[in-house]
């Protein structure tokens, strides 16, 4: 599923009050952007293949592949994810991630070290591109781990959600906020082992200092936050990480996402009203703690939502109970219904600009050339 991406001139302390969402054809900003300096962190001397045999791909993305390396010295596999670099200074467009979003996601997946979050080891920079050196996680992504158990319940559901709640604290608590939290970012160490999930993908992730607001309207339709969404100048802090636990929560427990439609402005207008109901069958076999969690973190009003502490002083988080029932509507649900419904919505005529990021789109010759390289990288 794509994400959505667009800003005023980036993620700042403040905003001006009289700042107006850019119309939806509006292109990103040109503004020149802060590039972390992670120069101190980068692997010198030698070059990926010296320290790595590089192997198959094992992924690929709009700006990215993703292959297999091996250490030469240890034999220990890691993910190499392989990415475009354009030049310092040059003009970008919403295709294609700049210096400045490349080195911030470099930035803060190198000082993260937390169970439940995908571990970068180090990286290299050669010939217009960047290696990530990251931990190889071979179990796959969460959802289709739950669609092959044979057994799945609501203690199963608890465990995923606390997993994903323990690594938003870590976040929270060193003042990054992920902003693309759903269920695709959620793979497995090992396969079908849901007891060990790490988040991945922080290409939208940005660290958040004190009272500062961020301002850039990105996610994804069916988890966004209301008030990323909500029409005017953006302004939200880290509680948009926990409307998107929400999400991932309702479908956990249910099978289907608590906001649906094929148009995106009406899906927005839903998640802006955050109307949205248990009265489907498969909900009578779910606890009420556990629909209580769900509601109050899918609430509007960000000061009004759900906090992490309240989370994990909730009885239902808090229960050593281990429900065997299984779910099986729930699972039911999930395989003839929740990839249809969290596909891409269309008709985005009208919202506040968002731009699918890394979308593959046409590219200019320099950016052909890049990702002709790409391309030949992942044969």
């Amino acid at each position: 599923m794509g994400n959505l991406c667009s800003t005023t001139g980036g993620d700042a302390p403040s905003a001006p009050a009289q700042a107006q969402a850019p119309p939806r054809q509006a292109g990103r900003s040109q503004q020149p952007e802060t590039v972390p300096n992670v120069e101190h962190k980068m692997r010198k001397g030698v070059s990926v293949r010296d320290v790595y045999k590089v192997g198959k791909t094992i992924g690929t993305g709009g700006f990215s592949v993703v292959k297999l390396a091996t250490d030469k010295e240890t034999g220990q596999q890691w993910a190499c994810k392989i990415m475009s670099l354009p030049p310092p200074g040059k003009q970008y467009n919403e295709n294609e991630s700049s210096r400045a979003d490349i080195f911030k996601e470099i930035d803060i997946l190198i000082a993260l070290k937390h169970d439940n979050i995908v571990f970068m080891k180090e990286y290299f920079e050669e010939n217009n591109k960047v290696y990530l050196l990251m931990e190889m996680l071979e179990g796959g992504e969460l959802l289709d781990a739950v669609l092959e158990k044979g057994h799945y319940s609501e203690a199963d559901a608890r465990s995923c959600f606390l997993q994903i709640m323990r690594a938003i604290q870590y976040l929270h608590s060193r003042g990054i906020v992920h902003r693309d939290l759903k269920l695709e970012n959620l793979l497995l160490v090992r396969k079908k082992d849901i007891g060990h999930i790490k988040i991945a993908d922080f290409g939208l992730a940005r660290r958040y200092m004190g009272a500062s607001a961020m301002t850039t309207i990105c996610g994804t339709p069916q988890y966004v936050a209301p008030e990323i969404i909500k029409g005017g100048p953006a302004r939200y802090g880290p509680e948009c990480d926990l409307w998107s636990a929400g999400v991932i929560l309702f479908i956990l427990l249910g099978g289907y996402p608590p906001f649906y439609d094929e148009s995106e402005p009406r899906l927005f207008e839903k998640i802006r009203k955050g109307k949205f109901d248990f009265n489907d069958d498969v909900w009578s076999v779910v606890s009420a703690d556990a629909k209580d969690v769900i509601r109050r973190l899918l609430v509007v009003d960000p000061a009004k939502r759900m906090t992490l502490q309240e989370v994990f002083e909730h009885p239902w988080c808090k229960s050593a109970a281990d429900d065997k029932r299984e779910l099986l509507k729930t699972m039911t649900r999930m395989k003839t219904s929740v990839r249809m419904m969290m596909a891409p919505p269309a008709d985005a005529a009208g919202e506040p600009a968002m731009e699918t990021m890394k979308s593959g789109a046409v590219l200019d010759l320099e950016e052909q050339k890049l990702a002709d390289e790409l391309a030949a990288e992942a044969r």
